[in-house]
């Protein structure tokens, strides 16, 4: 973003300056500040589309079919307006004030989304300014068709962007952007969720000249409050999340409660187990998505190496594995355990599964995971539980022929004390 912010202020800065001079010549001109652009910003850009402008009341310019390409990063956007007062071209660019910035159908190779507009109004380094935009959900990887299920995500807000000094790099800028606030707005079917966020993204010197993970180009914060909202089984009232990024290790944390989760490939391997060992199966009466009181979860990132711990009512869940930045794929592995259930849990198990470690999954798209109980795994937990089931049902026949004993050869008065004694020594 910092770029493009960047190439925008030239794209301006060279027009104006040379509208009268190349006013008969567009093919002279896209051609020129093509060169200029790509020498100045570090990409290679490319006009393709047609330029056109207008000087009175306003200077305005709209050029169609810009391509931004480097050895990592290919945008292209179909076509950017700016639209600001002709006094201001007697400032120097940092101080200019657009009275229109506007961007549409930005794709950046290889995303997930895709941004249809993006708007900002009176815009001035450093300012506040207000902006909107709104972003499309992908079916794969740009290029891609839209996701036909997937409503258009509006954010609108204020922002305040700057660009300082690298203290590291002499000669490069830093982007310093500040969230002052934003507004979030989707629909998931026929219900509109929507969220209000502050926060903040700040470049890191140097960091975007030695490294390719992109977690350490930045350090941010973000604090949200969202309504309602559902994720491939699971719903949430209510809730509060945090993102922050801090020397290329990323946290996150969400809170949430009185939600709903489907649950059925934790029943089935309950019920499996239960029949192995021999016990009731505790899963007949438990239906197939519950209500659950709270949801609180906890994550890292760093390096790719994602680890997850999440709290849902009496379920503990504790995962670790990676998650592929490029193509967001992860691949995570854990273990889930049930503990022992209070008066409002719905799920509730026998002492022979209560904190059983149960091995726990989560494959696929991060935007569309498959995760759930390792049920064929789960078989070798399985031959642990029959063995201890083997164990106690022996010590158990121990102590019903021990007591028989004590009924024929203890004296009436003592056997009531020996039981006891039994007893304690089996816990």
């Amino acid at each position: 973003m910092k770029k493009v912010f960047f190439i925008l202020l030239l794209f301006v800065t060279a027009v104006g300056g040379g509208l009268a001079y190349y006013v008969k010549d567009k093919e002279r001109l896209k051609t020129q500040l093509s060169e200029q652009l790509s020498e100045a910003s570090g990409y290679e850009v490319k006009i393709d589309g047609d330029i056109a402008w207008r000087v009175l009341p306003h200077l305005g310019l709209a050029v169609g079919n810009v391509k931004l390409r480097d050895a990592q990063t290919q945008i292209h956007i179909s076509k950017l307006s700016i639209r600001l007062a002709l006094s201001e071209l007697t400032k120097s660019p940092q101080n200019w004030q657009l009275e229109d910035l506007i961007l549409s159908e930005i794709r950046i190779k290889d995303a997930g989304f895709r941004l249809q507009r993006f708007a900002m109004q009176r815009f001035t380094l450093g300012q506040p300014t207000p902006f909107q935009t709104q972003i499309l959900m992908l079916q794969g990887a740009e290029p891609s068709e839209v996701r036909a299920s997937s409503a258009p995500i509006n954010v609108e807000g204020l922002i305040n962007y700057r660009l300082l000094d690298s203290q590291k790099v002499p000669g490069t800028t830093l982007s310093d952007l500040k969230i002052i606030q934003s507004t979030i707005k989707a629909r998931l079917g026929n219900r509109e969720v929507n969220a209000q966020c502050t926060g903040s993204i700040k470049e890191n010197g140097g960091a975007a000249i030695s490294q390719s993970d992109s977690l350490n180009l930045y350090n941010s914060e973000m604090e949200c409050k969202a309504s309602q909202f559902s994720l491939e089984g699971m719903t949430w009232s209510a809730s509060q999340f945090s993102v922050t990024t801090v020397n290329g290790r990323l946290r996150t944390a969400l809170l949430a409660e009185d939600g709903s989760v489907d649950i059925s490939k934790l029943k089935q391997t309950i019920s499996t187990l239960s029949g192995l060992i021999g016990r009731k199966d505790p899963t007949q009466a438990w239906p197939s998505v519950i209500q659950y009181r709270s949801l609180d979860v906890a994550a890292s990132l760093e390096d790719e190496q994602l680890d997850i711990s999440a709290n849902l009512d009496n379920l503990k869940i504790a995962m670790q594995g990676t998650l592929d930045q490029s193509d967001n794929a992860l691949d995570l592995a854990g273990t889930l355990s049930i503990g022992k259930a209070k008066a409002n849990d719905y799920i509730s198990v026998g002492r022979a599964l209560t904190d059983l470690q149960l091995p726990f999954y989560c494959k696929g798209n991060a935007a569309k995971p498959d995760c759930g109980p390792d049920t064929q795994a789960a078989m070798s937990v399985a031959g642990d539980l029959i063995k201890s089931e083997g164990k106690r049902k022996a010590r158990e026949k121990i102590q019903e022929s021990l007591l028989d004993e004590l009924e024929d050869k203890l004296p009436e008065g003592l056997r009531e004390g020996a039981k006891q004694l039994l007893n304690l020594f089996n816990r």
